[in-house]
């Protein structure tokens, strides 16, 4: 389905391997609902892809405008983490933050995978970006896509300790996102995306790859989202 806001954050990391039961159960538990929770962020869907070996985690966040980066309940989430989310930051790894302006968001649904493909403007351009979203559209089984322009590729956090990056990767400042019913279907839709754009030959790196859909927070629930608000937020208003 389209996205609800006008921004959006893709976001990949690895965990230590022996933590990622425990991480999956933070993110889900914790993690993703305090952070939906912030006033302007609309949703928030964890992706995986355990066949990688670096960037095996793709996070994708509906933000209401990329304002909502610098409110005071974003910001004190980022100062005063929690301290099981304390605990989990010394073991993060390959964190690449991509906060971009949605350009365009169509569809239905939620896909059970996405594939992504993160560019260079100076090698796709707006136009060619557009057109290839629409070629791709019609393909059989592809129920969404999404794109956006912001700074991307910098392993940059507001964090007291940024988490080590140890695997390099190029820069980018175009994401263009498709959703599918399938693995199958999002690998075939990337494959054609990649061809359409010129980059055919791109590496199979966190931007050239499909990720499956593992949890989506919060549903259908809207009253899910207030009940893992700060207290004293509501009070500063």
């Amino acid at each position: 389905m389209a996205l609800k806001g006008n921004a959006f954050l893709a976001l990949w990391n690895d965990i230590m391997r022996s933590r990622e039961p425990e991480y999956d159960q933070w993110h889900t538990l914790e993690h993703v609902p305090e952070r939906v929770s912030v006033t302007g962020i609309h949703e928030a869907r964890r992706y995986v892809n355990r066949r990688r070996e670096s960037h095996r985690y793709f996070t994708l966040y509906d933000f209401d405008s990329i304002d909502v980066f610098e409110s005071p309940e974003y910001v004190d989430l980022l100062r005063n983490p929690t301290p099981w989310s304390s605990a989990m930051r010394p073991d993060f790894s390959n964190f690449v933050r991509a906060p971009c302006t949605l350009r365009e968001s169509r569809g239905i649904g939620i896909g059970a995978a996405i594939a992504c493909l993160c560019v260079d403007s100076r090698m796709v351009d707006d136009a060619k970006a557009a057109a290839t979203l629409e070629q791709v559209r019609a393909m059989p089984r592809i129920t969404a896509t999404h794109w956006g322009d912001g700074k991307g590729g910098l392993p940059t956090v507001a964090w007291k300790e940024a988490p080590s990056a140890t695997t390099a990767q190029r820069a980018f400042d175009r994401v263009l996102l498709i959703e599918a019913l399938d693995r199958p279907a999002a690998e075939a839709a990337l494959i054609a995306a990649k061809e359409a754009t010129g980059l055919a030959d791109l590496p199979q790196d966190l931007g050239a790859d499909v990720y499956d859909l593992a949890f989506v927070f919060p549903g259908a629930d809207a009253d899910e989202r207030k009940r893992h608000r700060r207290a004293g937020w509501d009070a500063a208003r």
